[in-house]
């Protein structure tokens, strides 16, 4: 059993639509998805049309859509405003944006399998979703602390997947995969001038130890370098682009591995 692993990232998970247009391009498909965030997301939107360029059109045009509905803050306004707030958007307002992805499709209705990943804030572990509708799993795993409110499922009071689990690769491996294929992003380490900054500086490298070994678990890796704010959506055309045209380059080493 084939699965894929997509990293969580905002914007930066167009980049996992190039990795799902290759497997296309080689006659093949994953068997089994993880995501958590945006990986949630696209994944999802995978799972349930097993069509990339349509997942690229639907999510790129929803975000478009969404963006002109929302004040645009500055950055420095943003992180000002999380130190002092649980939440910089409310729930209402976010929950539109994923009721217009996925509507009221149930988990059951997938092409598909599909697991997406939320973390359980009350435990303070991971928390795998496969059953339900498909609207209030993906909303879960994309909370982002501090920017999104808190979302509840099932009892649990859940945030964003990538606290814990940035790229689940174990739990495709609990779930029974036995090629692991994980879509990731190679990031330069944020620079910083103040102790704001600082922060986000150390949040960055605590990932980075958690994709590391995340990454034990991979048996091929697609790797995207990208510099660009997980919350600058205006560029996901050239997010997807770029990775595009990466992912093409180890196209010929991926098909080896799907034959091996």
């Amino acid at each position: 059993m084939l699965g894929l692993a997509l990293q969580a990232g905002g914007v930066k998970g167009f980049s996992h639509i190039a990795t799902l247009k290759v497997f296309e391009e080689c006659n093949s498909k994953p068997d089994i998805i993880a995501g958590s965030s945006a990986g949630a997301i696209v994944g999802g939107l995978y799972a349930l049309y097993n069509d990339a360029e349509k997942v690229y059109d639907i999510f790129s045009s929803t975000v478009q859509k969404f963006l002109k509905k929302q004040k645009v803050k500055s950055e420095s306004i943003m992180n000002l405003e999380m130190v002092f707030k649980e939440s910089l958007f409310s729930l209402d307002e976010y929950y539109v944006f994923f009721k217009e992805l996925f509507g009221k499709v149930k988990f059951s209705q997938l092409q598909t399998k599909l697991l997406v990943v939320a973390f359980d804030s009350e435990n303070l572990q991971s928390l795998t979703i496969d059953e339900g509708f498909l609207v209030d799993a993906v909303l879960a795993s994309c909370t982002v602390p501090g920017v999104f409110e808190p979302t509840y499922l099932g009892g649990c009071k859940l945030l964003d997947g990538g606290v814990l689990s940035p790229v689940p690769t174990k739990e495709l491996k609990k779930y029974g995969a036995d090629k692991v294929i994980a879509s990731v992003f190679e990031e330069k380490l944020p620079e910083f001038e103040n102790h704001m900054e600082l922060m986000l500086t150390i949040d960055t490298l605590k990932e980075r130890q958690i994709v590391l070994d995340e990454m034990k678990f991979a048996d091929f890796v697609f790797r995207y370098p990208i510099n660009v704010s997980w919350r600058d959506f205006n560029k996901s055309k050239e997010v997807y682009e770029n990775a595009l045209n990466t992912a093409r380059r180890i196209k010929s080493e991926f098909e080896d591995f799907l034959r091996w």
